[in-house]
């Protein structure tokens, strides 16, 4: 294992699990396709291999952890088409997503969105890549759930969260610079305060396919050289 846990002290275990090993992956400490195993991870963290399963199980279902029965469980490995795949589809969907919240927003949530871009700039001026994926993820699930439409907010989360965790993974490795991610997501906020469908969608769509190309190919030269 390839990195260290701090031990759980207090709380909700099995919630505590879930983030310990869901902010390792994020910040790059577990690899895609690092192994984690259940004894390991409850000797780190000072709880039950009932409570890692549980939290394993839960990180499965959100797309960060590939489990497979009698074998074991590993960070997920998505290949460059996989990616892809993801991201066009969330071109569409968050799209219309956004399209449907700024119909919603009112003055009082444009606020909220504006603060949490500001948590975004926060984060990217500490150089925090995990903090600043979340504070990013934050951002737009605050899009979604504006949207009124809790079905699409949730295959939004789901389809995403990877995502994240392969851009994240990607800016610590030095792929992108932290501060183009604040400039993005402010033209996104000005296209939702004017209102005008046709804009969002076409700004949406650009910021989403935008940050992945390029990450995908860095990935892919990478790849080539090895």
């Amino acid at each position: 294992m390839a990195t260290k846990l701090q031990a759980i002290k207090n709380g909700s275990v099995k919630s505590q699990v879930f983030e310990a090993i869901r902010e390792a992956i994020f910040s790059s400490r577990f690899q895609p396709g690092d192994p984690l195993r259940e004894m390991h991870l409850a000797k780190e963290l000072g709880v039950s291999q009932v409570s890692v399963r549980e939290a394993l199980v839960e990180l499965e279902h959100i797309g960060l952890v590939v489990r497979t029965p009698n074998i074991g469980s590993h960070v997920t490995r998505h290949t460059s088409q996989e990616i892809r795949e993801r991201v066009a589809i969330r071109e569409l969907l968050e799209a219309e997503a956004a399209v449907e919240a700024a119909q919603r927003m009112s003055k009082e949530d444009l606020a909220e969105l504006e603060k949490r871009l500001d948590a975004i700039s926060e984060q990217v001026a500490g150089n925090n890549y995990f903090a600043a994926a979340q504070a990013d993820l934050e951002f737009h699930r605050f899009i979604w759930e504006r949207s009124g439409n809790q079905t699409l907010y949730r295959m939004l989360d789901q389809l995403t969260v990877p995502l994240f965790a392969f851009a994240s993974i990607m800016r610590s490795s030095g792929m992108e610079n932290l501060k183009s991610t604040v400039k993005s997501h402010d033209v996104i906020v000005r296209a939702l305060k004017k209102g005008d469908p046709q804009k969002i969608r076409e700004i949406i769509r650009g910021h989403i396919k935008t940050s992945y190309d390029q990450f995908l190919v860095a990935r892919e030269t990478r790849h080539s050289k090895r």
